[in-house]
Order: structure tokens, then C-alpha cells, then sequence
């Protein structure tokens, strides 16, 4: 009985030393797949994902990479092992613009095998910058905007973008207007002011790098004689620009309430309604002719700029006020901000704070804005919109002011 529980023991003792002893093999290279890989691969080099597809533990990839679809020639590359039997590795010192060939072996402590597919990737050629799309947007009476985006920098580092315009095809940056952009991004938009009505205009982005300038695609265009503003779902529709400026962020002409030409000095002695004092107002009093708001012959905008256009109504500030979203920026180095409907998404107009004039003295610009609107408030009084410095509370809000002082003007036009 005792040398049978001997024979128990160990046959049990023998079994277990087997199961320890038994090999984890790899399966047949039929049973080994690739089920994802991703290279992403740059100017010289490339990182590289894979996972593979396997009913046991892989222990190590080795990529061998060939320019050679015969991988008569390899270099052997071992990836890093991450969980799920997936391999992760950077492919450096490659040639640009080259095409290369990858194959993998795979192993585990007991087996290797190569497996039976061969995948290819090209290198990016080092070269000019390469630019997507051109993208017109924001087509106004007299400007138009111009979006593109740089796709590769072409292996160097892009130190000039922008747009350049002009009336021939083909514009560059030698026989055409240029605006260029001062920031580090790839995309970029650029504001194309001053166009004249009735001229056909090519515009096309640039980028340029060590290597030379690469254009995008070209854009033909005319200014659009119609449009009337921007919408931002309020009652009126609002100017881009102030009135005599060319880019949103210049101030453009300083005007006295109810006069619609720029002056050199502001005071009541010049004033077009005054006879030298407050107290001799000729036009726009209760005690003249109780006319309250500026007539079209009196009005900045409507003057200057024709159609429907006009100065902003004290319901029309207060509405700009209170129904859209103010945000302190830089263009340019003008200060303003960016006031964008809370109603229609990526609707926005930048009104730059540009002081106003007292005498000849321009004052706090580049800190405060006044805009004259279209309404008296008292004989010697207008209302305007005034915006605050940044971080103040209100950034902006309606205030009076004396009617001789000189503000800009920003214009609304009826929907």
C-alpha cells in the first residue's frame, strides 16, 4: 500500500514539473497578425504604433526597415513593449522625401517568427512651406478677409505668412500689396481694406522659410457694393470699421456731434450749431426747434458713406450693450474689443478704444472709446457709447458728452 502512494506521489510530482516546463510557443505565423499600425512619419523621422493580433504573450518587436521592398538591405530597430501585445517606437535618421518599407519579428522566451506583412510609408521632401486652402471670408463694400492655414513648414522653420493682393493674377510678394502676419501660428487670417468698387482683386497666402516663399491658391474677387453690415442679432446691423478708417483697429476720422467733416481743433468757438458759446446753439435745442436726433444731412455716417447707413440710436448702444459678449484684445497693437453676438455664433465686429478730441489734443487713446451716437440729451449734450480700460467693470456703457468734442463713429445700417 505505501510503495502505491509512492507511485501517487510521484507520477503527481512528475506532472507538475511538466505543466512547469511546458513552452509558451508562438503560433504558427498564420495565427499572427497585425491588427492596428500607425506611422506617422515627418521630414527624417517617424514614430510608429503597432498591435498585434496573437492568442499569446509577444515579448519583444524588432521593426526592420528597408528602402529595398525586397529588405535587401534592413536596419533593425527594437520597439517598446506597452500592454495588449502593443510595440511603440521612433524612426530617426531617415532620408526626406524617401519611401520606406517596414516588416516585423516577433518573440517570446520560447519562439520567433517573422511576420508576413510588409507596410510603407514616404518621408515629407524638406522644402517651402506647404499652404492648404484659401478661404475668402467677411466680403464688405470695401474689404475682404483671407484665411489659410500652413499644412507643413517643410522642414524648416517658417519665418515670414500673410497675403498678398493686388489687380493682376498671380499676385507675389514682389508686384503685389503684402500684408503679413507677425504671430507663430498655421493658421492665420489676413484684412484686406481700402478696395475700391468695380476692380477685380487676386489674392492668394504665402509662407516663406529658409528654402524660399510658397504661395496657395489664388482667390479672384470683387468688393461687394451691396453688403450693409454685420448681423449680430440685434435690431440694426453694425460697421466693421469706423467711419475714414481702412482696418477695423484704426480709429478713421474724429467728427463733433452733428458735423460731418474732421477738424483740427474741437471747442464751442468752432462749433458748426454755436455762434462761440453753449448758449448760442442754433440748431438741435428746445429752445431752436426741439429736434432731438441728427437729421441725414447732419449724420457722419450717412454723409460719408451714403445709403442706408447712419449714426447708432441711444436704444441701438444700450441694445449692443447688453446683448453681446465684450472681450479686451489687441490688433495690431490697438487696444478695443471684440464684441460678438450672444444670438449668432462667431458673429463679431473689434471697435478699438481710441480716446476722442478736446482742442487739439487727442486724449486716452488706446484706453478709452467714445462713439458719438445720433441723439440729443440736452441743448449742449449728446449720448455716446464709452468703453472702459481693461479689467474695468463695466467694460462699457452710455454716457453723455459736450456736442463740440471730436469722436469717431461707428455706423449702423437697418436690417
Amino acid at each position: 500500500m505505501k510503495k502505491i502512494y509512492q507511485y501517487i506521489v510521484v507520477g503527481l510530482l512528475g506532472c507538475l514539473m511538466m505543466a512547469a516546463c511546458q513552452r509558451e510557443e508562438l503560433p504558427p505565423v498564420t495565427e499572427v497578425m497585425i491588427d492596428s499600425l500607425v506611422i506617422v512619419p515627418a521630414y527624417v523621422d517617424a514614430e510608429v504604433v503597432c498591435k498585434f493580433r496573437s492568442s499569446v504573450t509577444i515579448e519583444n518587436a524588432m521593426l526592420f526597415l528597408s528602402t529595398d521592398s525586397n529588405f535587401t538591405s534592413v536596419e533593425k530597430i527594437m520597439l517598446n513593449r506597452q500592454p495588449y501585445n502593443q510595440f511603440t517606437g521612433n524612426l530617426t535618421n531617415l532620408i526626406d522625401g524617401m519611401t520606406y518599407y517596414v516588416r516585423f519579428r516577433i518573440s517570446n522566451t520560447w519562439s520567433e517568427l517573422l511576420v508576413d506583412e510588409t507596410t510603407e510609408f514616404t518621408t515629407y521632401p524638406i522644402s517651402t512651406p506647404v499652404m492648404d486652402a484659401t478661404v475668402m471670408t467677411d466680403l464688405t463694400f470695401n474689404s475682404a478677409i483671407i484665411n489659410s492655414k500652413i499644412i507643413r513648414s517643410g522642414g524648416k522653420d517658417v519665418s515670414r505668412r500673410g497675403v498678398v493682393y493686388g489687380v493682376a493674377t498671380n499676385p507675389t510678394i514682389e508686384n503685389a500689396t503684402k500684408i503679413e502676419i507677425f504671430d507663430s501660428s498655421a493658421s492665420f487670417s489676413c484684412f484686406l481694406g481700402g478696395l475700391d468698387k468695380n476692380v477685380v482683386y487676386y489674392a492668394r497666402p504665402f509662407a516663406a522659410n529658409e528654402l524660399g516663399v510658397s504661395y496657395g491658391e489664388e482667390v479672384c474677387f470683387e468688393v461687394d457694393t451691396l453688403w450693409d453690415g454685420y448681423d449680430l442679432g440685434l435690431s440694426v446691423k453694425w460697421a466693421h470699421i469706423n467711419i475714414g478708417a481702412t482696418y477695423p483697429e484704426e480709429a478713421g476720422d474724429y467728427f463733433a456731434w452733428g458735423e460731418t467733416e474732421p477738424k483740427i481743433e474741437y471747442t464751442w468757438a468752432n462749433y458748426k450749431f454755436c455762434n462761440g458759446s453753449p448758449g448760442g446753439i442754433s440748431k438741435y435745442s428746445t429752445r431752436v426747434d426741439n429736434f432731438k436726433v441728427l437729421e441725414p444731412q447732419d449724420d457722419a455716417a450717412t454723409v460719408n458713406w451714403g445709403g442706408r447707413w447712419r449714426m447708432p440710436t441711444n436704444a441701438e448702444i444700450s441694445e449692443l450693450l447688453e446683448k453681446c459678449k465684450w472681450q479686451w484684445k489687441e490688433i495690431n497693437g490697438a487696444a478695443g474689443y471684440m464684441v460678438s453676438s450672444n444670438r449668432l455664433g462667431g458673429k463679431s465686429i473689434f471697435i478699438p478704444v481710441v480716446g476722442h478730441k478736446e482742442g487739439s489734443k487727442l486724449i486716452e487713446y488706446n484706453s478709452y472709446g467714445a462713439y458719438w451716437g445720433n441723439t440729443l440729451m440736452s441743448n449742449t449734450d449728446a449720448g455716446y457709447l464709452r468703453m472702459l480700460p481693461k479689467d474695468y467693470s463695466p467694460t462699457a456703457d452710455r454716457m453723455n458728452a459736450s456736442r463740440y468734442h471730436g469722436m469717431p463713429v461707428r455706423a449702423v445700417c437697418p436690417k
